[in-house]
């Protein structure tokens, strides 16, 4: 016999101490001698089977059967307890057995071998424990039938170690019996113990006493495809076919089944069309594998050729359910309804698992109605359907139709279940915008906790909640989910690490990131892609940088990530170089890309609006556009910023009525930002001032971004100097919101520069009154890994002398080449001389001058500085200069845009 392994070793000594205490039995030991006076064996029935309706109310009916029998032997009666097990009769199987033992008679090796098979899903442990005692006291202990039901029911009952212990104690002279050795193998896979499987099935065949039958190695084939051992199972595969077994179709399906777990679709296709006699099974098996292979068109290809096939083959459930899934993913609406019509000729039409199948399909293809008709006509519901009529509401945008759908699940009587729970929630955050949302989520949080007071709110419920709080700037919130989920997964820490970077707390997502690094936690696409926009947003190349190279050594080199990975990690290093103003890296990374998809696209020609290159941007536009890539209402907000840095008028406004005539997207009230910015750019005030009228009609006065709309026009009317306008605008802003500082200084700059001092200071007192501040203008540059930042006139700086002597230095040469200080942006009364000094040490001015002390002399690297006020255009005229006196690239990015100045000539070509 096989050697005991170590878990037959440990297997539990209960079964013989039962066998022990039951061998004094009066029923249960065959030796004793029956009688009906004897205690009835009401008791095993009662204790044991916990089929409903089975006790003494069935003991009549029993006794009544079996008074009733014509042949009233044990062979007779033991083929009827078989004959009832195999149909799903138990409870009168198990009657019937009893009242034989009450009568005397012994049931025979097959009735008990049947009932043994079906005890663990009627009775549990208790009864096929007592099943087992009374077969080893009637003298079945070497009747290798009986032992394969053991193993089989001691597998199902979880008791592994028992199974095994009944195997190894075959007597050698039983083991070349094939079925002892099926059923101990399933057991082991059964429980997932695939190694200690495959070494039973090697002892099996090294032995040579047994040959292994079409079941075995189709067990244990599959139990390779679900490990993903394809090269022991295309060894199998070797053995199959020398063994000559693979007329066997269903040995054939077991291969296409097992080479697609193994993700070699190619080879799951070729030994599909070499199936000699294909059913059902073959049918289904292959589309499912090119299913959950993303290649639902082959998907839907083979099931058309299915429903051909000659002589006529019947798809199934599990046919539908497989194709139904593949038009999801492909959102082919059109297949989606053919194959709807199959089902209803098949009259499958009310099959709940179909009906949720094509819940989903409908959903997932925009026809939400058709849905909720297919949904409404099912009279038998399970959970899965009202999960698949809430996702589908959640999937398309109809919040209000989710929560109601939610509400009735519940009237219904079901109790939601977690993924219930995670799609409410995701819905409660979809709009950020709409506070009763936050309430709502916030009454289904409570009621989470209250429902799961005790056994604590699952993970997926948990991260879906922290990503609500996050999406509604509830960042506190947020973190204390965070803090006290007991268990996290990749998802949990990306979304902390994105609700920070979400809300502008990029400290918070960079020390995110650095808990993962540090805790040795798997780094994923999502995790480097938020990391690469907290970069982006901070401005912090050389972080980028660093974040790239761990990108190569982990995706690339190692080519260990899918496309789809590999494809968003492209994007956001795109969009983290447009942001830090390297935009020839960005190009460089988007020109390298195999494969693009439309945010691909957006995030470059974005980028390139950014840094005042319209022209860049709308050939590449032109490009998406040949290579039917159909843009989305990012990429319109890039092309109109391109516009508006361009001074592109004429083709901006073809560019918003192209939104909606060419690809049916309504402007948003960005969108319309960005063309009255491009108006009044353009000194076509009465236009812009139009549209911010049309705009707020259409919208309606209490949207929370109107009020955006006319601080743009306010911008303009401060840069154009246009005094009557810019006063109307900035009444009409404070009307709205009276204490926006912003506003107030635009309003105060105005009068300034028309010499209006009096209206000025008026306006300037009436802030202090309010007690409102007004944001501090500051530059900062990055040298080594450090941030340097710097305030007008600044003092405090270690290195401010150094600084000081730089800029004076470069004044002297800038002047001797035809700089002349712009002093009317100087808006303060004050004499022609203070206003030089005022304007010559601005924030942008100190932070370039200590660039260029850093990167020392003949060091022809990049400065970069950020600015987080609008550049004014005397340090704009500075940083021209010092460009071509300097020869050095400077790179400034002020609260508008990029401005990038090489040999005295900038990006922007003076508009902006």
């Amino acid at each position: 016999m096989a050697t005991i392994s170590p878990v037959a070793v440990s297997a539990s000594p209960a079964m013989h101490q039962l066998q022990n205490e039951l061998s004094c039995h009066p029923i249960l030991n065959p030796i004793h001698p029956m009688g009906k006076h004897n205690a009835p064996f009401k008791n095993f029935t009662r204790n044991g089977l916990s089929n409903p309706g089975t006790g003494e109310g069935r003991l009549d009916d029993a006794q009544q059967l079996f008074d009733n029998l014509p042949l009233r032997n044990e062979s007779y009666c033991s083929a009827v307890i078989a004959s009832h097990a195999r149909s799903g009769n138990f409870t009168q199987a198990f009657n019937l057995f009893e009242k034989m033992l009450i009568e005397g008679l012994r049931p025979n090796a097959l009735a008990l071998t049947s009932l043994l098979k079906v005890s663990s899903n009627v009775g549990g442990f208790g009864l096929s424990r007592q099943l087992h005692g009374w077969s080893v006291r009637a003298g079945f202990r070497l009747d290798t039938g009986i032992r394969t039901a053991l193993i089989t029911m001691y597998s199902h009952c979880g008791m592994l170690d028992d199974a095994r212990r009944v195997f190894d104690e075959t007597p050698v002279s039983f083991v070349d019996d094939v079925f002892l050795w099926n059923s101990i193998i399933a057991a082991y896979i059964l429980y997932e113990c695939w190694i200690e499987a495959f070494r039973l099935f090697g002892e099996m065949v090294s032995f040579g006493l047994v040959a292994p039958t079409e079941l075995t190695y189709a067990t244990i084939v599959n139990a390779c495809g679900s490990v993903g051992e394809e090269k022991y199972g295309a060894t199998i595969h070797g053995r199959i076919i020398k063994g000559g077994m693979l007329e066997a179709t269903n040995l054939w399906n077991s291969l296409v089944t097992f080479y697609t777990k193994c993700g070699n679709l190619q080879d799951a296709n070729r030994l599909f069309e070499r199936i000699p006699r294909k059913n059902v099974v073959s049918w289904n098996a292959i589309i499912a594998a090119n299913e959950q292979n993303n290649e639902e068109e082959n998907a839907l290809d083979v099931f058309r050729r299915m429903v051909r096939v000659r002589p006529p083959l019947e798809p199934n459930r599990i046919t539908f359910l497989s194709v139904l899934s593949a038009v999801s993913g492909l959102s082919a609406l059109k297949h989606g309804r053919e194959i709807h019509s199959h089902i209803i000729r098949l009259g499958l039409e009310f099959e709940t698992s179909i009906v949720n199948s094509l819940i989903t399909m409908y959903s997932k293809c925009r026809e939400v109605g058709k849905a909720r008709a297919v949904f409404e006509r099912l009279h038998f519901k399970d959970l899965i359907t009202w999960n698949a009529m809430l996702s589908g509401y959640e999937q398309n945008e109809q919040q209000e139709s989710c929560f109601n759908i939610f509400k009735k699940m519940q009237l219904s009587g079901f109790e939601p279940d977690s993924h219930s729970f995670t799609v409410i929630l995701s819905a409660a955050s979809s709009d950020p915008s709409r506070l009763i949302y936050l309430r709502r989520g916030r009454a289904i949080h409570g009621y989470i906790l209250r429902r799961t007071a005790t056994s604590g709110v699952s993970l997926p419920i948990s991260n879906a909640m922290l990503t609500m709080y996050a999406k509604f700037n509830r960042v506190a919130d947020a973190e204390k989910i965070f803090k006290e989920m007991k268990k996290r997964d990749s998802y949990s820490w990306n979304a902390m690490m994105d609700g920070y970077s979400s809300n502008a707390q990029f400290d918070g997502a960079l020390m995110i990131f650095l808990d993962m690094l540090k805790k040795g936690l798997p780094l994923d696409h999502l995790s480097l892609s938020i990391l690469l926009t907290s970069c982006g947003k901070l401005v912090l190349l050389h972080l980028g940088k660093q974040c790239h190279s761990i990108i190569v050594k982990l995706f690339f080199d190692q080519n260990c990530a899918c496309w789809n990975a590999l494809l968003s990690i492209n994007n956001a290093l795109v969009s983290m170089y447009s942001k830090c103003g390297s935009i020839d890296d960005a190009a460089q990374v988007f020109s390298r890309m195999e494969r693009r998809d439309v945010f691909s696209w957006t995030a470059m020609i974005t980028g390139y609006a950014q840094h005042g290159m319209a022209f860049e941007s709308l050939q590449l536009y032109k490009r998406m556009k040949t290579n039917s890539v159909k843009p989305n209402h990012v990429t319109f907000l890039g092309l109109l910023m391109a516009c508006a840095h361009g001074g592109l008028v004429e083709k901006g406004t073809h560019l918003f009525h192209s939104m909606t005539k060419d690809y049916g997207l309504n402007p948003s009230i960005e969108h319309y930002a960005c063309m009255i910015d491009l108006f009044s750019r353009s000194g076509r005030f009465d236009c812009a001032k139009s549209l911010v009228e049309s705009a707020i009609t259409l919208f309606g006065p209490d949207h929370g971004d109107t009020s955006n709309l006319w601080r743009v026009l306010l911008g303009a009317c401060h840069a154009h100097k246009h005094l009557e306008l810019g006063v109307e605008v900035a009444t009409k802003i404070l009307e709205l919101e009276p204490e926006d500082e912003a506003t107030h200084i635009s309003l105060a700059n105005i009068y300034a520069s028309k010499g209006l001092w009096e209206d000025s200071i008026s306006v300037r007192k009436t802030m202090r009154d309010k007690d409102l501040k007004k944001e501090i203008g500051c530059s900062w540059i990055d040298v080594g890994n450090k941030r340097h930042v710097f305030v007008a006139g600044d003092i405090f700086h270690s290195s401010r002398k150094e600084i000081y002597d730089k800029l004076g230095e470069l004044d002297f040469r800038l002047r001797r080449m035809g700089y002349v200080p712009m002093t009317d942006f100087v808006l303060h009364d004050v004499d022609e001389m203070q206003k030089e000094a005022i304007i010559g040490y601005h924030s942008e001015k100190l932070a370039v001058s200590f660039g260029l002390l850093q990167n020392g002399v003949g060091n022809k690297g990049v400065i970069r500085v950020i600015k987080n006020l609008r550049v004014c255009g005397d340090c704009h005229n500075w940083m021209k200069f010092t460009s071509l006196v300097e020869e050095r690239d400077i790179i400034l990015r002020d609260s508008r845009r990029f401005h990038f100045f090489k040999n005295g000539r900038c990006s922007c070509r003076d508009f902006w």
